[in-house]
Protein backbone atom coordinates (compact mmCIF):
# COMPACT_ATOMS: atom_id res chain seq x y z
CA UNK A 1 0.00 0.00 0.00
CA UNK A 2 0.69 3.80 -0.61
CA UNK A 3 0.95 4.77 3.22
CA UNK A 4 -0.15 8.14 3.92
CA UNK A 5 3.42 9.28 5.27
CA UNK A 6 5.20 7.59 2.26
CA UNK A 7 2.79 9.26 0.14
CA UNK A 8 3.67 12.68 2.11
CA UNK A 9 7.09 12.40 1.67
CA UNK A 10 7.06 11.75 -1.80
CA UNK A 11 4.99 14.49 -2.97
CA UNK A 12 5.60 18.46 -3.39
CA UNK A 13 3.35 21.59 -3.60
CA UNK A 14 5.68 24.28 -5.71
CA UNK A 15 4.37 27.57 -6.69
CA UNK A 16 6.67 29.71 -9.32
CA UNK A 17 6.35 33.14 -10.60
CA UNK A 18 7.73 34.51 -13.75
CA UNK A 19 9.95 37.67 -12.86
CA UNK A 20 10.84 39.92 -15.68
CA UNK A 21 14.32 41.11 -14.38
CA UNK A 22 15.32 37.03 -12.92
CA UNK A 23 12.83 35.35 -14.91
CA UNK A 24 11.34 31.96 -13.92
CA UNK A 25 11.99 31.07 -10.06
CA UNK A 26 10.55 29.29 -7.57
CA UNK A 27 8.92 30.93 -4.27
CA UNK A 28 7.32 28.11 -2.35
CA UNK A 29 7.58 24.84 -2.06
CA UNK A 30 5.47 22.49 0.08
CA UNK A 31 6.89 19.51 1.06
CA UNK A 32 7.69 17.03 4.24
CA UNK A 33 11.04 16.51 2.61
CA UNK A 34 12.71 19.32 0.43
CA UNK A 35 14.05 18.44 -2.88
CA UNK A 36 15.31 21.13 -5.12
CA UNK A 37 16.55 18.77 -8.06
CA UNK A 38 13.63 19.16 -10.31
CA UNK A 39 13.16 22.95 -9.59
CA UNK A 40 15.64 24.02 -12.31
CA UNK A 41 13.71 21.07 -14.83
CA UNK A 42 10.33 22.66 -14.03
CA UNK A 43 10.87 26.90 -14.02
CA UNK A 44 12.35 26.37 -17.89
CA UNK A 45 8.69 25.19 -18.46
CA UNK A 46 7.19 28.80 -17.89
CA UNK A 47 9.55 30.10 -20.81
CA UNK A 48 7.26 28.00 -23.16
CA UNK A 49 4.79 31.33 -24.31
CA UNK A 50 2.14 28.73 -26.25
CA UNK A 51 1.20 26.65 -23.08
CA UNK A 52 -2.58 27.40 -22.45
CA UNK A 53 -3.42 29.00 -18.95
CA UNK A 54 -5.53 27.65 -16.07
CA UNK A 55 -5.48 23.95 -18.46
CA UNK A 56 -3.30 21.28 -16.49
CA UNK A 57 -0.58 19.65 -18.62
CA UNK A 58 0.88 16.39 -17.11
CA UNK A 59 4.57 15.58 -18.24
CA UNK A 60 7.33 12.63 -16.67
CA UNK A 61 10.94 13.59 -16.03
CA UNK A 62 13.24 11.27 -14.60
CA UNK A 63 11.58 9.89 -11.88
CA UNK A 64 8.86 12.13 -10.88
CA UNK A 65 5.40 13.08 -12.31
CA UNK A 66 4.27 16.36 -12.45
CA UNK A 67 0.65 18.23 -13.37
CA UNK A 68 0.87 22.41 -13.19
CA UNK A 69 -1.18 24.74 -14.16
CA UNK A 70 -0.04 28.71 -15.37
CA UNK A 71 -2.26 31.60 -14.20
CA UNK A 72 -2.12 35.48 -14.48
CA UNK A 73 -3.24 38.29 -11.78
CA UNK A 74 -3.73 41.49 -13.35
CA UNK A 75 -1.12 44.38 -12.34
CA UNK A 76 -1.23 47.26 -14.75
CA UNK A 77 2.39 48.33 -13.35
CA UNK A 78 4.01 44.78 -14.55
CA UNK A 79 5.31 44.61 -18.14
CA UNK A 80 2.33 43.18 -19.89
CA UNK A 81 -0.13 44.22 -17.09
CA UNK A 82 0.53 40.39 -15.47
CA UNK A 83 2.25 39.10 -13.13
CA UNK A 84 2.43 35.18 -14.19
CA UNK A 85 2.67 32.18 -11.82
CA UNK A 86 2.89 28.54 -11.83
CA UNK A 87 1.36 25.87 -9.62
CA UNK A 88 2.87 23.03 -9.94
CA UNK A 89 1.96 19.45 -8.41
CA UNK A 90 4.53 16.95 -8.13
CA UNK A 91 5.19 13.18 -7.12
CA UNK A 92 8.38 11.56 -6.79
CA UNK A 93 8.71 7.70 -7.32
CA UNK A 94 5.13 7.53 -8.51
CA UNK A 95 3.07 4.27 -9.23
CA UNK A 96 1.34 3.85 -12.37
CA UNK A 97 -2.13 4.43 -10.37
CA UNK A 98 -0.60 7.80 -9.48
CA UNK A 99 0.23 8.60 -12.51
CA UNK A 100 -3.10 7.62 -14.16
CA UNK A 101 -4.81 9.68 -11.29
CA UNK A 102 -2.41 12.74 -11.18
CA UNK A 103 -4.22 14.26 -14.45
CA UNK A 104 -7.48 14.33 -12.33
CA UNK A 105 -6.06 16.82 -10.14
CA UNK A 106 -6.86 19.98 -12.59
CA UNK A 107 -10.15 20.79 -10.44
CA UNK A 108 -8.32 20.80 -6.68
CA UNK A 109 -5.77 23.13 -8.25
CA UNK A 110 -8.32 25.30 -10.23
CA UNK A 111 -9.99 25.95 -6.64
CA UNK A 112 -6.90 27.06 -5.29
CA UNK A 113 -5.72 29.45 -7.94
CA UNK A 114 -9.02 30.80 -8.11
CA UNK A 115 -8.52 31.48 -4.08
CA UNK A 116 -4.80 32.58 -5.09
CA UNK A 117 -5.40 35.64 -7.32
CA UNK A 118 -7.56 37.16 -4.97
CA UNK A 119 -4.72 37.43 -2.19
CA UNK A 120 -3.10 40.77 -1.78
CA UNK A 121 -0.37 39.00 -0.66
CA UNK A 122 0.46 37.30 -3.80
CA UNK A 123 2.02 41.18 -4.92
CA UNK A 124 3.82 41.16 -1.78
CA UNK A 125 5.89 37.99 -2.29
CA UNK A 126 7.11 39.02 -5.57
CA UNK A 127 8.81 41.83 -4.10
CA UNK A 128 11.00 39.05 -1.77
CA UNK A 129 13.88 38.00 -3.34
CA UNK A 130 13.66 35.13 -0.71
CA UNK A 131 10.14 34.62 0.38
CA UNK A 132 9.51 32.75 3.64
CA UNK A 133 6.00 30.61 3.48
CA UNK A 134 5.51 31.04 7.08
CA UNK A 135 5.40 35.13 6.51
CA UNK A 136 2.46 34.59 4.12
CA UNK A 137 -0.20 32.41 6.31
CA UNK A 138 -2.97 32.75 3.80
CA UNK A 139 -0.97 31.36 0.57
CA UNK A 140 0.43 28.78 3.11
CA UNK A 141 -2.69 27.95 3.97
CA UNK A 142 -3.71 27.18 0.53
CA UNK A 143 -0.91 25.58 -0.80
CA UNK A 144 -1.13 22.77 1.97
CA UNK A 145 -4.71 22.82 1.72
CA UNK A 146 -4.63 21.44 -1.83
CA UNK A 147 -1.83 18.87 -0.77
CA UNK A 148 -3.24 17.52 1.80
CA UNK A 149 -6.67 17.35 -0.12
CA UNK A 150 -4.96 15.62 -3.04
CA UNK A 151 -3.26 13.18 -0.73
CA UNK A 152 -7.25 12.51 0.35
CA UNK A 153 -7.70 11.62 -3.04
CA UNK A 154 -4.90 9.23 -3.87
CA UNK A 155 -5.27 7.36 -0.59
CA UNK A 156 -9.14 6.85 -1.73
CA UNK A 157 -7.86 4.61 -4.42
CA UNK A 158 -6.05 2.55 -1.97
CA UNK A 159 -8.68 1.70 0.13
CA UNK A 160 -8.73 -2.12 0.73
CA UNK A 161 -5.27 -2.36 -0.65
CA UNK A 162 -3.07 -3.04 3.09
CA UNK A 163 -0.37 -5.37 2.39
CA UNK A 164 1.81 -5.41 -0.47
CA UNK A 165 3.83 -2.39 -1.78
CA UNK A 166 2.20 -2.23 -5.49
CA UNK A 167 -0.35 -0.26 -6.10
CA UNK A 168 -3.91 -0.93 -7.24
CA UNK A 169 -3.41 -1.46 -10.86
CA UNK A 170 -0.19 -3.09 -11.15
CA UNK A 171 -1.96 -5.73 -8.44
CA UNK A 172 -4.64 -5.66 -10.50
CA UNK A 173 -2.83 -6.30 -14.12
CA UNK A 174 -0.54 -8.57 -12.02
CA UNK A 175 -3.31 -11.10 -11.15
CA UNK A 176 -4.60 -10.98 -14.91
CA UNK A 177 -1.10 -11.61 -16.50
CA UNK A 178 -0.42 -14.63 -13.31
CA UNK A 179 -3.55 -15.96 -14.90
CA UNK A 180 -2.78 -16.18 -18.38
CA UNK A 181 1.09 -17.04 -17.49
CA UNK A 182 -0.79 -20.20 -16.06
CA UNK A 183 -2.73 -21.19 -19.40
CA UNK A 184 0.63 -20.38 -21.27
CA UNK A 185 2.82 -22.58 -19.49
CA UNK A 186 0.11 -25.53 -19.80
CA UNK A 187 0.24 -24.61 -23.60
CA UNK A 188 3.67 -24.70 -24.23
CA UNK A 189 4.96 -27.55 -26.68
CA UNK A 190 7.79 -29.21 -25.30
CA UNK A 191 9.22 -32.68 -26.82
CA UNK A 192 11.25 -33.55 -23.36
CA UNK A 193 8.66 -33.07 -20.27
CA UNK A 194 11.62 -33.20 -17.70
CA UNK A 195 13.80 -30.86 -19.21
CA UNK A 196 13.80 -27.13 -17.74
CA UNK A 197 16.02 -26.56 -21.01
CA UNK A 198 13.01 -27.79 -22.84
CA UNK A 199 10.71 -25.60 -21.49
CA UNK A 200 12.82 -22.06 -21.84
CA UNK A 201 13.34 -22.94 -25.43
CA UNK A 202 9.60 -23.53 -26.00
CA UNK A 203 9.26 -19.89 -23.62
CA UNK A 204 11.39 -17.63 -25.73
CA UNK A 205 10.36 -19.17 -28.81
CA UNK A 206 6.58 -18.99 -27.86
CA UNK A 207 4.08 -17.15 -30.50
CA UNK A 208 1.97 -16.42 -27.78
CA UNK A 209 4.61 -14.69 -25.66
CA UNK A 210 5.86 -12.47 -28.62
CA UNK A 211 2.64 -10.69 -28.80
CA UNK A 212 3.80 -8.73 -25.07
CA UNK A 213 7.37 -8.31 -26.31
CA UNK A 214 10.87 -10.00 -27.05
CA UNK A 215 11.78 -12.21 -24.17
CA UNK A 216 15.82 -13.23 -24.30
CA UNK A 217 16.83 -14.99 -21.22
CA UNK A 218 19.63 -13.19 -19.76
CA UNK A 219 20.62 -15.86 -17.29
CA UNK A 220 19.07 -18.79 -15.84
CA UNK A 221 20.40 -21.26 -12.89
CA UNK A 222 18.10 -24.08 -12.44
CA UNK A 223 19.81 -25.42 -9.59
CA UNK A 224 19.98 -21.83 -7.78
CA UNK A 225 16.25 -21.39 -9.13
CA UNK A 226 16.87 -18.11 -10.02
CA UNK A 227 17.03 -15.97 -13.62
CA UNK A 228 17.12 -12.61 -15.46
CA UNK A 229 14.85 -11.91 -17.94
CA UNK A 230 15.01 -8.98 -20.31
CA UNK A 231 12.14 -8.05 -22.30
CA UNK A 232 12.48 -5.65 -25.35
CA UNK A 233 9.44 -3.88 -27.00
CA UNK A 234 7.16 -4.28 -24.09
CA UNK A 235 3.61 -3.74 -25.05
CA UNK A 236 2.66 -1.88 -22.13
CA UNK A 237 6.10 0.57 -22.68
CA UNK A 238 5.13 0.87 -26.27
CA UNK A 239 1.53 2.11 -25.18
CA UNK A 240 2.29 4.09 -22.48
CA UNK A 241 5.71 5.88 -23.25
CA UNK A 242 7.79 7.16 -20.59
CA UNK A 243 6.35 7.94 -17.91
CA UNK A 244 8.56 7.90 -15.02
CA UNK A 245 7.31 4.59 -13.24
CA UNK A 246 7.19 1.03 -14.05
CA UNK A 247 4.47 -0.28 -16.04
CA UNK A 248 5.18 -4.35 -16.95
CA UNK A 249 2.85 -5.74 -13.92
CA UNK A 250 1.58 -7.44 -15.99
CA UNK A 251 4.26 -9.69 -17.94
CA UNK A 252 5.89 -9.33 -14.03
CA UNK A 253 2.84 -12.03 -13.03
CA UNK A 254 2.98 -13.72 -16.30
CA UNK A 255 6.52 -15.15 -16.12
CA UNK A 256 5.98 -15.43 -12.44
CA UNK A 257 3.34 -17.97 -13.19
CA UNK A 258 5.30 -19.36 -16.21
CA UNK A 259 8.73 -20.00 -14.11
CA UNK A 260 6.47 -21.42 -10.96
CA UNK A 261 5.40 -23.78 -13.65
CA UNK A 262 9.08 -24.61 -14.86
CA UNK A 263 10.56 -24.70 -12.29
CA UNK A 264 7.75 -26.80 -9.89
CA UNK A 265 7.69 -24.28 -6.79
CA UNK A 266 6.46 -21.03 -6.57
CA UNK A 267 8.53 -18.13 -7.20
CA UNK A 268 8.45 -14.61 -7.30
CA UNK A 269 9.51 -11.63 -10.40
CA UNK A 270 10.07 -8.49 -9.67
CA UNK A 271 11.17 -5.86 -12.54
CA UNK A 272 13.82 -4.67 -11.64
CA UNK A 273 14.38 -1.93 -14.65
CA UNK A 274 11.40 -0.41 -17.07
CA UNK A 275 11.50 1.07 -19.94
CA UNK A 276 8.95 3.78 -18.98
CA UNK A 277 11.08 4.86 -16.20
CA UNK A 278 13.51 6.42 -18.57
CA UNK A 279 13.81 7.38 -22.83
CA UNK A 280 17.12 6.13 -22.41
CA UNK A 281 16.36 2.45 -21.40
CA UNK A 282 15.28 0.30 -24.35
CA UNK A 283 14.65 -3.37 -22.42
CA UNK A 284 12.49 -4.20 -19.08
CA UNK A 285 14.77 -6.34 -16.59
CA UNK A 286 13.14 -9.01 -14.60
CA UNK A 287 14.42 -11.12 -11.52
CA UNK A 288 13.29 -14.71 -11.11
CA UNK A 289 13.66 -15.48 -7.55
CA UNK A 290 12.18 -18.01 -5.19
CA UNK A 291 9.73 -16.85 -2.49
CA UNK A 292 10.07 -17.37 1.42
CA UNK A 293 13.10 -16.52 3.72
CA UNK A 294 15.95 -17.36 0.79
CA UNK A 295 14.84 -15.14 -1.95
CA UNK A 296 16.73 -11.98 -0.92
CA UNK A 297 20.13 -14.32 -0.86
CA UNK A 298 19.59 -15.98 -4.18
CA UNK A 299 18.42 -12.39 -5.61
CA UNK A 300 21.79 -11.38 -4.05
CA UNK A 301 23.46 -13.93 -6.59
CA UNK A 302 21.59 -12.40 -9.47
CA UNK A 303 23.11 -9.03 -8.72
CA UNK A 304 26.04 -10.60 -10.24
CA UNK A 305 24.69 -10.72 -13.38
CA UNK A 306 23.67 -7.18 -13.02
CA UNK A 307 27.55 -6.09 -12.26
CA UNK A 308 28.69 -7.88 -15.42
CA UNK A 309 26.05 -6.35 -17.48
CA UNK A 310 27.28 -2.59 -15.73
CA UNK A 311 30.53 -3.20 -16.50
CA UNK A 312 30.77 -3.70 -20.18
CA UNK A 313 28.68 -0.62 -20.54
CA UNK A 314 30.95 1.18 -18.27
CA UNK A 315 33.99 -0.47 -20.80
CA UNK A 316 32.06 1.04 -24.07
CA UNK A 317 31.96 4.18 -21.59
CA UNK A 318 35.84 4.60 -21.82
CA UNK A 319 35.95 3.02 -25.43
CA UNK A 320 33.85 5.98 -27.37
CA UNK A 321 35.59 8.89 -25.46
CA UNK A 322 39.06 6.84 -26.69
CA UNK A 323 37.89 6.76 -30.05
CA UNK A 324 35.76 10.45 -29.72
CA UNK A 325 38.80 12.86 -28.55
CA UNK A 326 41.67 10.54 -27.64
CA UNK A 327 43.25 9.04 -24.59
CA UNK A 328 45.96 11.83 -23.74
CA UNK A 329 43.89 14.83 -24.86
CA UNK A 330 40.74 13.45 -22.70
CA UNK A 331 43.15 13.51 -19.49
CA UNK A 332 44.62 17.05 -19.81
CA UNK A 333 40.81 18.18 -19.78
CA UNK A 334 39.76 20.14 -16.71
CA UNK A 335 38.71 17.25 -14.05
CA UNK A 336 34.97 18.81 -13.77
CA UNK A 337 34.94 18.50 -18.18
CA UNK A 338 36.35 15.42 -18.25
CA UNK A 339 33.22 14.12 -15.69
CA UNK A 340 31.08 15.55 -18.09
CA UNK A 341 32.81 13.91 -20.85
CA UNK A 342 32.32 10.40 -19.02
CA UNK A 343 28.77 10.69 -18.15
CA UNK A 344 28.07 11.94 -21.64
CA UNK A 345 29.40 8.17 -22.81
CA UNK A 346 28.13 6.24 -20.36
CA UNK A 347 25.26 4.79 -21.84
CA UNK A 348 23.50 3.75 -18.54
CA UNK A 349 23.48 7.27 -17.50
CA UNK A 350 20.37 8.64 -18.09
CA UNK A 351 20.71 12.41 -17.66
CA UNK A 352 23.33 14.52 -15.04
CA UNK A 353 22.65 18.06 -13.54
CA UNK A 354 25.65 20.21 -11.88
CA UNK A 355 25.75 22.34 -8.82
CA UNK A 356 28.73 23.59 -9.08
CA UNK A 357 30.60 25.87 -5.97
CA UNK A 358 33.58 27.40 -4.67
CA UNK A 359 34.87 24.16 -2.45
CA UNK A 360 33.10 21.31 -4.70
CA UNK A 361 31.38 20.51 -7.60
CA UNK A 362 28.43 18.09 -7.47
CA UNK A 363 27.14 15.79 -10.12
CA UNK A 364 23.58 14.45 -9.59
CA UNK A 365 23.60 11.50 -12.14
CA UNK A 366 19.99 9.69 -12.82
CA UNK A 367 21.64 5.85 -13.49
CA UNK A 368 20.10 3.04 -14.96
CA UNK A 369 21.11 0.35 -12.27
CA UNK A 370 20.11 2.54 -9.21
CA UNK A 371 17.30 0.34 -8.29
CA UNK A 372 19.29 -2.86 -7.05
CA UNK A 373 18.95 -4.02 -3.56
CA UNK A 374 22.62 -3.71 -2.30
CA UNK A 375 25.42 -1.42 -3.20
CA UNK A 376 27.66 -3.40 -5.29
CA UNK A 377 26.71 -1.40 -8.64
CA UNK A 378 27.84 2.09 -6.77
CA UNK A 379 31.10 0.45 -5.33
CA UNK A 380 32.20 -0.32 -8.69
CA UNK A 381 30.92 2.34 -10.39
CA UNK A 382 32.66 5.19 -7.66
CA UNK A 383 36.15 2.94 -8.74
CA UNK A 384 35.23 2.87 -12.45
CA UNK A 385 34.73 6.89 -12.52
CA UNK A 386 38.13 7.29 -10.23
CA UNK A 387 40.07 5.28 -12.25
CA UNK A 388 39.04 6.37 -15.80
CA UNK A 389 38.68 10.04 -14.74
CA UNK A 390 41.53 10.68 -12.47
CA UNK A 391 39.42 12.65 -10.97
CA UNK A 392 38.72 11.60 -6.77
CA UNK A 393 35.74 11.66 -6.29
CA UNK A 394 32.81 10.41 -3.91
CA UNK A 395 29.74 8.46 -4.88
CA UNK A 396 26.30 8.85 -2.78
CA UNK A 397 23.60 6.45 -4.05
CA UNK A 398 20.08 8.34 -3.45
CA UNK A 399 16.77 6.87 -2.59
CA UNK A 400 14.96 9.30 -5.62
CA UNK A 401 16.89 7.47 -8.07
CA UNK A 402 19.90 9.75 -8.37
CA UNK A 403 23.45 9.19 -7.22
CA UNK A 404 25.47 12.67 -5.87
CA UNK A 405 28.85 12.52 -7.08
CA UNK A 406 31.27 14.82 -5.90
CA UNK A 407 34.89 16.12 -5.80
CA UNK A 408 36.44 18.93 -4.71
CA UNK A 409 38.15 22.12 -5.81
CA UNK A 410 41.72 22.78 -5.98
CA UNK A 411 40.89 26.01 -3.81
CA UNK A 412 39.55 23.94 -0.80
Amino acid sequence: MAERADLRNRINVMLFHFDQRLGPRLLFNVAEIQDTRITASLTRLMDFNFLEENRAFVNAMANVVYSSMFFSIPNPIARGGVEQFMLSFVIFDPTITEYLTISSLEEEMSKIISKLILLSEMFIIITYTNPILEEFPEVENLLKSLRDNTISVFQDIFIGQIEGTKDAISQILGKIGFEAGKQIAQELRVEEEDSVKAYTDALVNSPILTRWGNINILHFDPGEKVATISVDGSIWTESLGVIATKTCAFIEGMLEAIFSKILDEPIICDEMRCASEYSYVKDCIFQIAPGGSSREITAYKEDQTIKDMGAQEREKAVEAIISDIGEKFYHELDPMIRLIQLFNKAPFVSDHFIQDSEEEVKFLVVCNYWRYPNEIMCNSCEKWIRKSSKVPVNLLKSKHRICEITYETENQ
